[in-house]
């Protein structure tokens, strides 16, 4: 089975980073001798997708060529889709992204590394017949691997009932593990903004029930933040990243 296009959300500020991401974009921190978005590419490639899309905004020109620069390294197409001189938040990023993306497309965060089953994860998403999917894992409001541990999902009744990164409560035991499916019909069912939190369109999928969501085993890591970086580090370290081909 062939994989849809998978669209990398990467013009965030990394504001938690302070000074570190001023003038470097965080997808391009360096593990081992390459920035980050390399070994996410790798990864990519490893789960045999085709199409990849990366959504710049602050410091879009530093990703660009570098991108431009290792592209000879992948068997994979990619192509770039820009903010603007305007934050579109994740939501409009996606939303900007639309004519460049398949019918059915993943999305992912530029600073999240998730060693998964990326077909199994589709599959799913095919079996449930819905306008999305959200991959989520069970932390139990613990020690997720940025050292937040903040359960954001609330799953009863065979279904997610609830997700907030602002308002949460004592029924969420689950995280959002940043893999999402979506088909891009979501967007011509309802009017969108041009600026908007990808947790909007989640909670607008959820209140219509259209939002499945699949339970990941496996620990996420990212590079969010100082812990995460170096959290990140230690697991790039223990499965020698550099050799991944």
């Amino acid at each position: 089975m062939k994989l849809p296009d998978i669209l990398i959300l990467a013009g965030g500020k990394a504001e938690r980073l302070g000074k570190v991401s001023k003038n470097l974009s965080k997808s391009l921190t360096n593990f081992y001798e390459n920035p980050f978005i390399y070994y996410q590419l790798k990864l990519l490639q490893k789960n045999k997708f085709n199409k990849v899309i990366i959504s710049t905004g602050h410091l879009s020109k530093q990703i660009t060529k570098y991108i431009e620069s290792i592209k000879s390294d992948f068997n994979l197409l990619i192509l770039f889709s820009n903010d603007g001189k305007k934050p579109l938040g994740t939501g409009g990023a996606i939303k900007k992204a639309l004519p460049l993306l398949s019918k059915n497309f993943f999305v992912i965060f530029g600073d999240s590394y998730l060693d998964v089953d990326y077909l199994k994860i589709y599959k799913k998403f095919l079996f449930f017949k819905k306008l999305g999917l959200m991959s989520v894992f069970k932390n139990n409001n613990l020690n997720d691997t940025s050292g937040e541990g903040l359960s954001n999902v609330e799953i009863a009744k065979g279904g997610i009932v609830n997700y907030s990164k602002s308002l949460r409560n004592s029924n969420m035991k689950y995280i959002d593990y940043g893999i999402s499916v979506f088909n891009n019909n979501l967007f011509k069912k309802w009017k969108f903004s041009k600026q908007m939190d990808l947790q909007f369109i989640n909670q607008k999928l959820i209140k219509n029930k259209e939002l499945s969501y699949l339970i990941v085993k496996k620990n996420f890591y990212e590079i969010g933040s100082k812990k995460g970086i170096k959290l990140t580090k230690e697991y790039f370290k223990k499965i020698k990243i550099w050799n991944y081909k």
